[in-house]
């Protein structure tokens, strides 16, 4: 039975709405239009997915109201999953997902577009560990360590493992409470892949490929919505952990761990370091405009457990004005918007990769 889309998004939203024109959709896209304005009229866009991108998408869809008032953009952040299912149906003119969609996923997106549907890099983030343990702002943690914990296997703060990559640090004999993503989550996605490439002997949880959920272990773990519920959660929990993009730590003055890669030494969050990790680690996977990748944790240089987010858009769409609109709005979030990411705890593409991303907007009509 498939939960209705009011079930799966309640409590969840992170909304970047522009403008006070309802953005009901009037057709099989999630945009709708009207007669004001001038060019033709006003289109609204309701996209949704990915909670990882939903702060710079806020701030996009705010500096893009002053640009093009006649498109109004509100985007909801309810998860990869769902955002990937809802471009699949139709139901949205584009999604944010942190994952890339599977070949029966591009099958059904391929026919919801009546076009090739293309997967663009849109931002580059940072998967943040976040945590509350009172007295300790300078966690640093390896990924062998880290996949003991998220597992289960180390339960408790002051843990020999914890306490013998930390020294000095007064860590206290508290239980490790863990919060994770009870929906499906590119976020989660990343973070076993993370762990299951460089961690693999310490790390036994599965990732349900389609659904994007793990099999977490009972006892001293949490489900919870979103990546705003999962920090939640972390924030009102002294030993809680989990994990989310950064901006939800700094929303919630919550510290960060410093994480140790296969390159060796322990390295803190931030957009210079996750741009480092992307420009070593991250590969074009697609074909012609059809950008998505493959990311090597093993090749990134700077902070380890670094992603690309994508956009998944319609080369060509029915409606010829929902096309120029998605168009001129990626064409600003893929050319100036990247100018809004450092203070948000995000990167900008590497120019080589942004380039590739502007000339297949492009080509969206």
């Amino acid at each position: 039975m498939k939960m209705s889309l009011a079930m799966r998004t309640a409590g969840v939203l992170a909304v970047a709405a522009i403008g006070l024109t309802a953005c009901g959709s009037d057709n099989s896209t999630g945009s709708s239009s009207n007669g004001s304005g001038s060019g033709g009229g006003t289109v609204s866009l309701a996209p949704q997915g990915s909670t990882f991108q939903a702060a710079i998408e806020a701030q996009w869809a705010s500096k893009f109201a002053s640009i093009d008032p006649n498109i109004q953009v509100t985007y909801t952040g309810n998860g990869s999953s769902t955002g990937i299912e809802q471009f699949g149906e139709g139901n949205v003119p584009f999604a944010g997902s942190d994952v890339v969609m599977t070949p029966d996923q591009q099958a059904a997106a391929d026919k919801a577009c009546g076009s090739t549907a293309i997967s663009l890099p849109i931002t580059a983030g940072g998967v943040a560990i976040i945590y509350n343990v009172k007295g300790v702002s300078n966690l640093q943690l390896s990924a062998s360590t880290l996949a003991k914990i998220m597992s289960s296997q180390i339960t408790k703060w002051n843990d020999p493992a914890i306490k013998a990559e930390n020294p000095g640090t007064n860590l206290p004999a508290e239980d490790i409470s863990i919060f994770f993503r009870s929906d499906g989550s590119g976020t989660t996605s990343i973070l076993w892949n993370f762990l299951e490439t460089t961690a693999k002997a310490d790390w036994p949880l599965k990732l349900d490929t389609v659904d994007k959920t793990l099999n977490w272990k009972n006892g001293n773990t949490q489900g919870a919505t979103g990546s705003d519920g999962v920090t939640a959660g972390v924030k009102n929990t002294e030993g809680g952990i989990t994990y989310a993009e950064v901006s939800y730590a700094k929303q919630n003055s919550l510290p960060t761990a410093s994480i140790k890669g296969a390159k060796g030494g322990y390295v803190a969050i931030s957009g210079a370091t996750v741009a480092k990790s992307i420009q070593s680690g991250f590969s074009i996977t697609g074909t012609g405009n059809d950008l998505a990748g493959s990311l090597s944790f093993n090749d990134m240089t700077g902070y380890p457990l670094s992603t690309v987010s994508y956009v998944l858009a319609c080369s060509k769409y029915s409606d010829a004005k929902t096309g120029a609109a998605v168009q001129k709005y990626l064409q600003y979030a893929a050319g100036d918007g990247q100018g809004e990411a450092d203070a948000l705890g995000f990167a900008p593409l590497p120019s080589s990769l942004q380039s590739k991303v502007q000339a297949a907007i492009d080509t969206i009509s």
